[in-house]
């Protein structure tokens, strides 16, 4: 498991508590099976990975640099992220 040193500082949320123009940066992917897990990655959802919620209804849209991937609840929920509003307050 990657471990980050940003993780202990800050406070995590789940990615679906952002609200759309919201940018993040993902600290742990959780409660994922291995398949679900492993297409997450594909994409490019890594701990350390800067997001931008585009929309969050009818489903979670992420942007990734140039892709954008949707995501249903199930999905996006175990994505544990911290703002980067956040990460800049705390430098």
């Amino acid at each position: 498991m990657l471990k980050l040193k940003v993780r202990d500082a800050m406070t995590e949320q789940s990615v679906t508590a952002l609200k759309a123009g919201e940018k993040a940066r993902i600290v742990a992917i959780t409660g994922q099976d291995v398949r679900t897990l492993r297409k997450l990655t594909v994409f490019g959802l890594l701990p350390g990975v800067e997001i931008e919620m585009v929309q969050t209804s009818p489903v979670y849209v992420l942007r990734i640099g140039n892709t954008e991937l949707a995501l249903d609840y199930e999905a996006a929920v175990g994505l544990a992220v911290v703002s980067c509003r956040q990460e800049k307050k705390e430098k």
